[in-house]
C-alpha cells in the first residue's frame, strides 16, 4: 500500500486494527518506511503504534527522527511512559526535546480554553433533578430534520442516553419514569446475562455488547452487559461504561436512524453489536497469527500468556454471542418490535451476521485450543531437545575429566617419567571424545 501510493488505504488499515497488530507488521519494515507511514496515518495513531514497538525499534526511529518529530511522537503517550522515553536521552536532547512538549501543551491548552470559551457562548444543556442537582451522565437526544440533536427536557420520542450513572441519578430515572430499581441494577451489572423482562410501566432488554480496552494488562477483548428500557414516549440506554456502539449513534455514524423510531432503533442497536462482535473476532485472528510467527521463532511464555488471554476473550464472545441469541429469539416471540418491510429487512440482517459471528466466535476458539495444545506440545519437544543435546555434550565433555582424573592420582601409571605424558593423555582423551561425539552424531542426538 505505501509503495503503490494507497495512503488511504494504508490509514483505514492502521485505524481498524489494533495498535500492538499493526506494530508486530510494521517491524518488519526499515525505519525509514515507518516514519514515512507514521507522515501518513496521523499523530495520534502513530504514537499509540509506537508505544507497542520493541525496544530496538523504537531506538532506530528516535535516531532517525529530529528533536521536534519526536517530542510530536511522544506526546502523545501516557505522561509515565513520555518520561521514561525522554530520561533515556542525552543531556541536550531531553531539553531541546522537553521545551517541545511544554510548548505543545500550552498550545493544546489554550485550544481547550478557546472551545470551552466557544461552547459556553452557544446554547449550554445542563439537565437538573427536582432539587437542582446537575445530572452530569445523563443525555437526551432528539431528532431532528437536520440530524441529532442534544435537549434539555424530556420530551417524546426523545432518546435518553446514561452513562455510568452516579446513585442519584439512579433514584432519578426510577422514580421519574417509573422504572423499577432492579431495572436499572441489571442494566449496570457488567456480567448480566441478555434477556428481556416486562413490567407495567417497562420493558428491560439486556444486551451483551463486546469491549474493547487497549489499557488493560490482562484482557484487551471482553463483553459487558447494557441495558436498553423502553418507557412511553422515549427509550432509555443504561451503560456501566461508554461503550462504540452507542458513541456510533451519538457522534451521527448510523444511517437511517431517528429516536422517533424505537422499534428500527433497538434492531439497529443489535446490528451495530453484532458488527462489532465480527470486527473485534477479526482483530483477534489477526493477533493469534502474530503470535503464532513469533511462537514458532523463539518460544516465550509471554506469547502463550497472550494467546491465553485471547482465548479467554473468546469463550466471553462466543458465550454473549448466544446469551443475544435466546434474547433476540424472545423479542421476536413476546412481538415487540413491529413487523413491516423494513424492520424485516433489518431483521434478515441481523440473523445473517449474527450466525457468522456465533460461528466464527465457534471456530476462532477452536483453532486457539488446538494452537494452545501444538504449541505446548512443540514447547515441551523443543525442551526435550535442549536437555538431550546438553546431556550429550556433558557426556563428551566428562570423558577428558575421567582421563585426567585418572592420571592425576597419585600412584605409578607408567607414565610419570614420561616427558610427553601431558600431551599424549590429552590427545588420548581428545581422541576419545571425538569418537563418541560422532556416535552421537551418527545417532542424531547432537
Amino acid at each position: 500500500m505505501l509503495r503503490s501510493g494507497h495512503h488511504e488505504d494504508l490509514r483505514t488499515y492502521c485505524h481498524s486494527n489494533t495498535p500492538q497488530v499493526i506494530a508486530s507488521f510494521l517491524e518488519a519494515l526499515s525505519p525509514e518506511e515507518i516514519k514515512e507511514i507514521f507522515t501518513i496515518i496521523g499523530r495520534e495513531t502513530a504514537a499509540a503504534i509506537f508505544h507497542h514497538f520493541e525496544d530496538e525499534t523504537k531506538d532506530a526511529l528516535q535516531e532517525l527522527l529530529s528533536e521536534q518529530e519526536y517530542s510530536e511522537l511522544i506526546y502523545e503517550l501516557p505522561e509515565d511512559v513520555q518520561q521514561e522515553l525522554i530520561e533515556d536521552l542525552p543531556a541536550e536532547e531531553r531539553k531541546k526535546v522537553e521545551s517541545y512538549i511544554d510548548l505543545y501543551e500550552k498550545v493544546e491548552e489554550e485550544e481547550k480554553r478557546r472551545i470551552e470559551e466557544d461552547a459556553k457562548k452557544e446554547q449550554q444543556i445542563i439537565l437538573y433533578d427536582k432539587n437542582g442537582e446537575i445530572l452530569e451522565n445523563i443525555a437526551i437526544y432528539r431528532s431532528f430534520p437536520d440530524g441529532l440533536r442534544k435537549i434539555a427536557t424530556i420530551e417524546p420520542g426523545c432518546w435518553i442516553h446514561v452513562v455510568e450513572p452516579s446513585p442519584e441519578e439512579v433514584d432519578f430515572l426510577a422514580e421519574h419514569f417509573k422504572i423499577p430499581h432492579d431495572f436499572l441494577a441489571s442494566a449496570l451489572d457488567v456480567d448480566e446475562r441478555a434477556r428481556i423482562e416486562k413490567e407495567e410501566n417497562a420493558t428491560l432488554i439486556i444486551v451483551r455488547m463486546p469491549l474493547y480496552d487497549e489499557t488493560s494488562k490482562t484482557l484487551m477483548y471482553t463483553t459487558n452487559a447494557v441495558g436498553i428500557i423502553l418507557v412511553p414516549d422515549a427509550i432509555i440506554t443504561v451503560s456501566p461504561r461508554r461503550n462504540i456502539v452507542l458513541e456510533e449513534f451519538v457522534e451521527g455514524e448510523v444511517r437511517h436512524f431517528t429516536t422517533q423510531d424505537r422499534d428500527l432503533f433497538i434492531l439497529q442497536i443489535l446490528l451495530r453489536t453484532t458488527l462489532l462482535y465480527l470486527l473485534y473476532l477479526k482483530q483477534i485472528n489477526n493477533i493469534t497469527t502474530v503470535i503464532q510467527t513469533k511462537i514458532i521463532e523463539s518460544s516465550h511464555n509471554k506469547h502463550l500468556v497472550k494467546l491465553l488471554e485471547l482465548e479467554k476473550s473468546l469463550v466471553y464472545f462466543a458465550t454473549s454471542l448466544k446469551s443475544n441469541e435466546f434474547m433476540m429469539t424472545r423479542l421476536q416471540r413476546m412481538k415487540l418490535i413491529r413487523d413491516d418491510e423494513i424492520t424485516e429487512s433489518l431483521w434478515e440482517d441481523l440473523e445473517i451476521e449474527h450466525k457468522q459471528a456465533v460461528e466464527m466466535a465457534q471456530v476462532y476458539s477452536n483453532i486457539m485450543s488446538s494452537l494452545m495444545d501444538a504449541f505446548g506440545g512443540i514447547i515441551s519437544n523443543n525442551l526435550n531437545v535442549i536437555v538431550q543435546i546438553l546431556t550429550s555434550f556433558t557426556i563428551v565433555l566428562t570423558i577428558p575429566v575421567i582421563f585426567a582424573s585418572y592420571y592425576g592420582m597419585n600412584v605409578p601409571n607408567g607414565l610419570e617419567d614420561n616427558p610427553y605424558a601431558f600431551a599424549v593423555i590429552i590427545l588420548f582423551s581428545l581422541i576419545v571424545s571425538g569418537i563418541v561425539f560422532l556416535y552421537f552424531r551418527k545417532r542424531r542426538w547432537l
